[in-house]
């Protein structure tokens, strides 16, 4: 969108700090320090003299940043919190208010001032850690320098030892390289990296919800399940096994051998990759049902089976290599119920469901894999005889 004369205009840059993410794990695990009053103004200044020395008119903008290093995650996310909430500082967006200076937002207390700056600290960091700053100034000079950064940055922006030296000592990490980035450049190594690793796919949800796009997009993964971004959420079907060996993609696999628990094992994998990814970057996931437009509600999905045996399992956990728990069988009062958690706190929430609705001692098979029948290809509980009594 063209500004108009008079007015002033943001810019929305970045440093990219590769770290030592092993750091943040561990038995003395340490996430990246939050800076007070003084850090945070000479942060500000080493990154004002490094932007100045590349861009010398950078000097009639104000740069405002805070004390504090995001993980990729926090700052791709729609509506882009972080920078919205360092823009909200500014005072005035007509150009003849404007006044060039140095804004910089320190913690207080070990806490950022505004929610939109706090880092999460519910993200498992990864090696490369950001620190947003923005540009603000009169519109025709912020647009002039916003080309050159998106040229010369890629070339020419590497951040001085000086300051790199500092932020390390200042941030409590160890730095192998610090670079001033665009968005632009921040998006497209997100594109590479996933595109890398099979997910193109999942990049263009996240690019259509970062650009702002209304929608629908639909977009197909390698597996052909298909993931629609509209009216600011994803949805996708979810397939229980029974669905899915039956109806869905795994109609086609054989059923001997296991090869449908290796099948919907894979296919709950990705399902489950493109979930931790799109929340994490905070899109939210909703699933439907073969047939339906109709949201599922809830942690998890309960399906209705067949009658049980006597002598099955009171509950069978199916579980697949790292995944762990894929579904839950539960055997009670002849009948049958499937359990399938469709987000991270769905399976404890099964586990209380359980407690609460099958009381009594109960049952507990782990047969360490998914257990169903071949010919009608539908999840089964466990037969065998060695259990574990709860």
């Amino acid at each position: 969108m063209a500004s108009q004369p008079g007015e002033t205009r943001f810019y929305r840059i970045l440093v990219a700090i590769e770290t030592d993410a092993t750091r943040f794990y561990g038995a003395d695990a340490k996430r990246p320090a939050l800076l007070g009053n003084s850090d945070a103004e000479q942060l500000l200044a080493h990154v004002a003299a490094d932007l100045k020395a590349l861009l010398p008119e950078v000097s009639h903008c104000s740069l405002i940043l805070a004390g504090a290093l995001y993980d990729q995650t926090q700052v791709l996310c729609p509506s882009y919190p972080v920078f919205r909430s360092l823009e909200a500082t500014a005072t005035s967006a007509k150009a003849e208010d404007f006044k060039a200076g140095l804004v910089s937002i320190a913690a207080q207390a070990g806490k950022m001032p505004a929610a939109g700056l706090q880092p999460g600290d519910n993200i498992p960091l990864g090696p490369l850690q950001l620190l947003p700053v923005v540009l603000h100034g009169p519109a025709q000079l912020v647009n002039e320098l916003g080309q050159q950064m998106e040229y010369r940055f890629l070339e020419e922006g590497q951040v001085s030892a000086h300051s790199a030296a500092w932020m390390q000592t200042a941030f409590s990490v160890s730095i192998s390289h610090a670079r001033f980035m665009t968005l632009t450049d921040l998006n497209a190594m997100l594109r590479l990296q996933l595109e890398h690793f099979g997910f193109l796919p999942l990049w263009e949800l996240l690019d259509a919800a970062l650009s702002g796009q209304a929608g629908p997009v639909e977009v197909e993964n390698d597996s052909g399940q298909r993931f629609v971004w509209d009216n600011g959420q994803v949805t996708t079907c979810f397939e229980t096994f029974d669905s899915w060996s039956t109806e869905g993609k795994g109609a086609g696999h054989q059923a001997e051998r296991q090869g449908l628990a290796e099948g919907y094992g894979n296919w709950t994998r990705e399902i489950r990759q493109y979930l931790t990814t799109l929340n994490a970057h905070g899109l939210d996931v909703r699933f439907t049902r073969r047939g339906s437009d109709k949201l599922l509600e809830g942690t998890f999905f309960k399906q209705p089976a067949a009658a049980c045996s006597e002598g099955d399992a009171t509950i069978t956990e199916h579980s697949f290599a790292e995944l762990g728990t894929v579904a839950i069988t539960v055997c009670s009062s002849d009948r049958v119920d499937h359990y399938y958690p469709l987000c991270p706190d769905g399976l404890n929430d099964i586990h209380a469901h359980i407690r609460q609705h099958v009381p009594g001692v109960h049952t507990v098979a782990f047969p360490g894999t998914i257990l169903y029948d071949e010919k009608s290809r539908t999840l089964l509980p466990d037969p065998s005889q060695s259990k574990t009594r709860h």
